[in-house]
């Protein structure tokens, strides 16, 4: 499916009414999720009393209570209550070998048992892993490990500010990049600036600029205002939250003449898209050279500690303890590079490449994108559909992410809430069927197969049931 059919078919879905789950059948979904998971229920009581909201993955869903697992396996999930759901969460995104990969764990556990997990020196996986990184992403020719995407955001925007001695950064609304002050601004939503960021003064922000996704012409005119002080460009290349506010064809081509136009780096924030949308990256899926990559979670495929920057040696020298001309961008952390990161790195990447993960994980993707459109086609009254960049599958439902908040923003964002809520509803009723979505997206993974894929169409089958024809 293409650029243009996707927005056309999100503007479909924005301009006919939602089809909230009816108040009797969303409480007998309610009411199926406690009678399955009373023992997680239990749980995330306790968890609120030691823990601020029982919850501290941004990633899951506290409504009605979160889940608890015990165990993983293949594409499998199990909460404590023993409920199993075909895993599309996949710790949001990094899990594309599958869960308890035998062969990758095999080596961290060899790690630990015969070397322990981090001693504060170098381990020689370092240096193996940043050359397997090196050798498949065009753009990097060195690599510097932090602990966190976060951390590698803040790290590639000081890099830039060092090697070009320019202050500004732009940030494209509704591209996330972790939650460090100066990038906290439309972290979830396009236009809601620092809706989310209480606790942060103003100032931080003086420094950032913000443009929306695909605004060509708001992009040219950040450039053109602030001339000849644009350190760099940081941007999720498939669009913000993996593809949910998607970019335009011409986009990522567009800032980078732009960055070169104005002696500005291109960052690509890869901490999701790296080696899930080809082995080269995002780079290489797109036919976009960056100047600088951020790496986080996916690179060392579930195991912490996992963030990284990379690049060209001449921008990448400046990476403390490093000095050029006395000038250096400041990075540290006792658990960067820690040995069980940098070994499953390592060998996560060798075995993406091995067992062909990236290509199985996105083929599944697409005959389960073809069939969820063939669900949907079965219903005229509702406009659902399922889009895929590689293994990412988006499923269009009520499109909360269609809405504007640009004019009118206090009632068009009271929109977007009540579309989201729908999604949710939706959402808990796939897990009472066994499947664990990340909202309207769903990852897939070398270990997805074809009774995984039936398990998830059935489920579907199910919300469709509870939706009344309209």
């Amino acid at each position: 499916m293409d650029y243009q059919e996707i927005i056309d078919r999100k503007r479909t879905i924005v301009n006919s009414p939602i089809h909230p789950l009816p108040a009797d059948t969303l409480q007998d979904v309610i009411r199926l999720f406690h009678q399955r998971g009373s023992k997680s229920r239990d749980e995330f009581s306790k968890m609120k009393n030691a823990i601020p909201g029982g919850l501290q993955h941004n990633l899951g869903s506290s409504e009605p209570f979160s889940l608890t697992y015990s165990k993983t396996q293949g594409d499998k999930i199990y909460d404590i209550d023993g409920n199993e759901y075909v895993d599309y969460l996949l710790d949001g995104g990094p899990i594309i070998l599958g869960h308890h990969f035998e062969p990758l764990d095999a080596e961290v556990v060899r790690l630990i048992s015969e070397q322990g997990p981090a001693v504060g020196l170098t381990h020689e996986n370092e240096r193996r892993f940043a050359e397997e990184i090196i050798k498949l992403v065009p753009s990097v020719e060195m690599v510097r490990f932090v602990a966190s995407g976060t951390e590698a955001d803040t790290l590639a925007i000081r890099l830039a500010r060092v090697y070009t001695r320019k202050k500004k950064i732009i940030k494209i609304a509704g591209n996330y990049h972790g939650w460090s002050d100066q990038l906290s601004l439309s972290i979830n939503f396009p236009g809601t600036g620092p809706l989310d960021a209480e606790g942060i003064p103003k100032e931080c922000y003086q420094h950032t600029i913000e443009v929306f996704q695909n605004d060509f012409a708001g992009l040219a005119r950040a450039f053109e205002q602030n001339r000849d002080d644009i350190a760099a460009v940081l941007v999720e290349p498939s669009g913000g939250h993996a593809g949910t506010f998607l970019a335009h064809p011409d986009w990522n081509k567009t800032l980078r003449d732009l960055c070169d136009q104005n002696g500005s780096l291109l960052i690509f924030d890869e901490v999701v898209t790296g080696f899930r949308l080809a082995l080269g990256c995002g780079e290489a899926y797109y036919g976009v050279r960056p100047d600088l990559t951020v790496f986080g979670k996916i690179i060392s495929h579930g195991y912490a500690g996992a963030g990284a920057v990379g690049g060209p040696r001449e921008i990448m020298r400046f990476c403390h303890p490093s000095s050029v001309d006395g000038h250096k961008a400041f990075v540290a952390g006792t658990m960067s590079a820690n040995a069980v990161m940098v070994t499953a790195g390592y060998y996560a990447l060798k075995f993406i490449q091995e067992y062909q993960a990236v290509e199985k994980a996105a083929a599944y993707a697409d005959r389960l994108t073809q069939a969820l459109n063939d669900l949907f086609a079965t219903r005229k009254d509702l406009p659902f559909f399922a889009y895929n960049i590689q293994s990412i599958i988006h499923v269009e439902t009520s499109c909360y992410n269609g809405i504007s908040v640009v004019e009118n923003p206090a009632a068009r964002f009271s929109e977007v809430v009540e579309r989201y809520t729908v999604l949710q509803t939706y959402a808990l009723a796939l897990m009472t069927q066994g499947i664990l979505p990340l909202g309207d997206r769903f990852y897939c993974c070398l270990q997805h197969n074809e009774a995984s894929m039936q398990k998830t169409l059935n489920a579907w089958e199910y919300v469709l049931s509870l939706i009344p024809a309209s």
